[in-house]
């Protein structure tokens, strides 16, 4: 499946619309295999704007979100960029992305 990274929150914002059941990992700008961080699309930590992320702040700025339908292509993405094993740094413990 595809893995997409976005460079707007405009259209990091319409991928969570057309892929409500899909998964997120929040990352750095430039993605370091130190901080990857897994959630459902529809978390409510990578899909509300709030103060520290409006306008621009999903995407724009110091972190970056990489999107796919499956966890198993986030995996696959993780291990070309540093996590050799496919596993992620945490998994939300608000949307439980793995269960």
């Amino acid at each position: 499946m595809a893995v997409l990274k976005f460079q707007s929150d405009t259209e990091y914002y319409r991928w969570l619309a057309d892929h409500p059941n899909g998964f997120v990992v929040n990352t750095t700008h430039s993605p370091q295999p130190r901080y990857m961080m897994l959630h459902r699309a529809l978390c409510r930590h990578i899909s509300e704007p709030h103060r520290e992320t409006s306008p621009g702040g999903f995407t724009e700025r110091r972190n970056t979100k990489i999107c796919a339908e499956d966890i198993e292509s986030l995996r696959a993405w993780a291990a070309q960029h540093g996590r050799p094993d496919g596993s992620f740094t945490h998994e939300c413990s608000s949307c439980t992305p793995t269960r």
